[in-house]
């Protein structure tokens, strides 16, 4: 009996410390809207191959500090569940900054093998910060956010995909205003989403700076993507959020594995530009 007692032990102790199991996550009746839309718009270039590493903008909410109701980011959690694999990672994040009172939580979604190689790359400007390859996205997003100022600008730009010179120009002008200074004129680079052909996935560059090959590179790769969401989303009769929300679930959720299939070798310019510091 004593033997049979320590028999028993080592196995009792070894299912305690294994991690619980996470069954494949179903659609919730939120589901189709958040995806629809988060594919629609610029998730679309994260979700097909990580050419954005993490984009954001499909759920917002503010939470009312002084009587919060987390209602509304429980049931976005919940339908965005189903992005959450080896490939992707879904969630809504809370700012941690209140403003008026209110405490903003944004949707986004990134895509694992893009962002750890984005990591890799810009080590020299993630690396201080304790992120590396290896760091979860939710612990990634939750740490640029609370960097100083201009790390911040820098971090979110690296995570959205923007490349170097443009994220470069926007913290350059965020000095010159903090100066007192009126800041450089600019241009804005639209590179157009099923949703929109502009104000989606945009990013500014001096008023008289050429196109560049990142810029050209960029705006082809996302036009591809583009192309070939359109393509799928008649071929999968995706009619985004409609009067049968679990068929168009299911529909964009295999809409999204034949993207993140098909993409599955970009790089993110932002990983292969130049260090930032």
């Amino acid at each position: 009996m004593q033997r049979l007692r320590f028999a028993v032990l080592p196995l009792l102790l070894a299912a305690c410390a294994a991690p619980p199991s996470h069954p494949v996550a179903a659609p919730t009746p939120a589901t189709a809207t958040l995806l629809a839309k988060a594919l629609d718009g610029e998730a679309l270039f994260t979700v097909a191959g990580g050419l954005k590493p993490v984009s954001e903008g499909f759920f917002s909410y503010s939470i009312n500090v002084a009587a919060p109701d987390l209602a509304p980011i429980v049931e976005a959690r919940a339908a965005l569940a189903v992005w959450r694999d080896d490939t992707l990672w879904a969630d809504v994040h809370v700012f941690h900054e209140p403003h008026g009172g209110k405490r903003a939580a944004r949707g986004y979604v990134a895509h694992r093998r893009a962002l750890a190689e984005l990591l890799r790359a810009q080590s020299a400007f993630f690396a201080p910060y304790g992120l590396g390859p290896d760091t979860h996205p939710a612990e990634v997003f939750a740490i640029v956010e609370r960097m100083p100022k201009l790390d911040r600008h820098r971090g979110f730009g690296l995570l959205f995909g923007y490349p170097a010179h443009a994220i470069e120009f926007f913290v350059a002008a965020e000095v010159a205003q903090e100066r007192g200074g009126p800041g450089p004129k600019r241009r804005f680079v639209q590179i157009p989403t099923f949703a929109a052909p502009t104000g989606r996935f945009v990013y500014a560059v001096a008023a008289d700076a050429p196109e560049l090959p990142d810029d050209r590179d960029l705006a082809a790769a996302a036009a591809v993507r583009l192309a070939r969401y359109r393509e799928l989303r008649s071929i999968f009769d995706v009619a985004g959020a409609t009067t049968l929300p679990q068929a168009d679930a299911a529909a964009l959720q295999r809409l999204s594995a034949t993207l993140a299939a098909e993409f599955t070798s970009a790089t993110p310019v932002s990983a292969t530009a130049p260090v930032l510091h």
